[in-house]
């Protein structure tokens, strides 16, 4: 991995009011759920310790035979991008409050964090692939943590990644790259979930180092290659022509290779206007005067 630069100050001034901010209601995660009666049926499924019965395993989530049910919803998980999704391992799965769950293949939260979240009635839930499940736990106030980060909620902004990860002490190794991505252990991140196939010592924000406030939907990033919006491939984008211009462009929702254009991660079958290129008036030639005849 490439040498970690130092944090901007827009990063330096979060930290500094770090211990302040995370008392406020707006870290957690999600506030402790109010007490709900317990299910005693599901269709034609009963609650019992039945091996044909749905079994609890506590805080809202039940087994039934190689299956997870959270309430009367069936659950998937997706342990990595662009696969199918699978079940969870009823015998490793364990809730650790506030919807976040511990399983064989990592940690998962209840949420959707993903845009494929929801498989045959089943829903899928997405993998937070930067975290470290061994040390992974939830405070009295829901806010999550390891034994390396902190992870800020920020589901109900859609301009951010769902979850920012803030280091515990001197986040070496750890850099910002604008626009919610992040290089660690040589790897790229999109707030937490992993940007799969990345060269992580290339990897830039196309819209350089700002926040991710800043950036609108405009969340790309390349490598010497590919482009990404997100953590979501963007087919047929080659890395060294991608841009994203600045002006009649709102919320640098488009991106542009020469007059091909993008929204997100999807090439428009028409090219959008903001990507035709601005034709140059020729300055207009000076009229001569005609010379009187003598």
């Amino acid at each position: 991995m490439g040498r970690t630069r130092p944090p901007s100050t827009w990063l330096l001034a979060p930290l500094a009011v770090l211990g302040a901010w995370l008392g406020s209601p707006s870290a957690r995660a999600e506030p402790p759920p109010s007490p709900e009666a317990p299910l005693t049926q599901c269709g034609d499924k009963q609650v019992g310790p039945g091996a044909d019965q749905l079994q609890p395993l506590g805080q809202g989530f039940y087994a039934e035979g190689a299956r997870v049910w959270r309430g009367c919803t069936p659950l998937l998980h997706r342990p990595l991008k662009n696969r199918p999704p699978l079940p969870f391992a009823t015998d490793t799965f364990k809730p650790l409050g506030c919807g976040f769950v511990r399983s064989a293949t990592g940690i998962y939260w209840d949420k959707p964090l993903d845009d494929q979240d929801t498989v045959d009635g089943a829903d899928v839930l997405t993998r937070l692939d930067l975290v470290d499940a061994a040390t992974f736990e939830v405070d009295a106030d829901c806010r999550p943590r390891d034994a390396r980060f902190l992870y800020l909620n920020h589901t109900a902004k859609p301009a951010l990644p769902a979850f920012v990860a803030v280091p515990r002490g001197s986040g070496q190794g750890y850099d910002e790259l604008g626009c919610g991505f992040v290089r660690t252990e040589g790897r790229v991140y999109f707030g937490v979930l992993l940007v799969e196939g990345a060269q992580a010592p290339a990897f830039t924000s196309v819209q350089g180092r700002l926040p991710a406030e800043e950036c609108g939907e405009g969340l790309y990033g390349k490598d010497k290659q590919r482009v990404w919006w997100r953590q979501y491939l963007v087919k047929g984008a080659p890395a060294r022509l991608f841009r994203v211009p600045k002006e009649e462009n709102p919320g640098a929702r488009v991106g542009c290779v020469g007059r091909r254009s993008f929204q997100l991660a999807i090439a428009d079958r028409k090219p959008n206007p903001v990507c035709q290129p601005v034709k140059k008036k020729k300055p207009a030639r000076p009229v001569r005067e005609k010379k009187a005849r003598r």
